[in-house]
């Protein structure tokens, strides 16, 4: 019986631990890392999405670069172009979950989260900005 109720003290706060944390999670916004970079032609950039659960990644110009997926956490940008003068890419990533209901009606209706990063394409010629 002592044992059984050890159990019980460790495991109770444990599992409203963790179901605390989904909801938390639930109700932040999602990031992109790094949310910006500088990139010449054939250049690659790993960009990893956080505080989200399913991932869909898009580009503003499917010309300037590709994504080597559509879908999940991290993904491998290739810059394709090499301008006369920087152009900007926006990266966009977009997360679908159930939100936290502040209504107390009882619907967790879908809510979809972005972000954002912002890669700048230099001329190879060009030397990126120093920081």
């Amino acid at each position: 019986m002592g044992l059984w109720l050890g159990c019980v003290a460790v495991v109770a706060p444990l599992a409203f631990l963790l179901t605390s944390c989904e909801v938390d999670s639930a109700s932040r916004t999602i990031e992109i890392q790094p949310n910006s970079a500088t990139l010449k032609y054939g250049q690659a950039l790993t960009l990893n999405a956080l505080y989200g659960y399913v991932y869909t990644w898009s580009l503003s110009d499917n010309t300037l670069g590709t994504l080597n997926t559509r879908q999940g956490q991290q993904v491998i940008y290739t810059s394709m172009t090499d301008p006369a003068t920087p152009v900007v890419q926006t990266i966009t990533v977009s997360s679908t979950f159930s939100d936290n209901d502040t209504s107390n009606t009882g619907s967790n209706a879908p809510v979809v989260h972005t972000a954002q990063a912002y890669i700048t394409h230099i001329n190879s010629s060009n030397s990126p900005p120093t920081s």
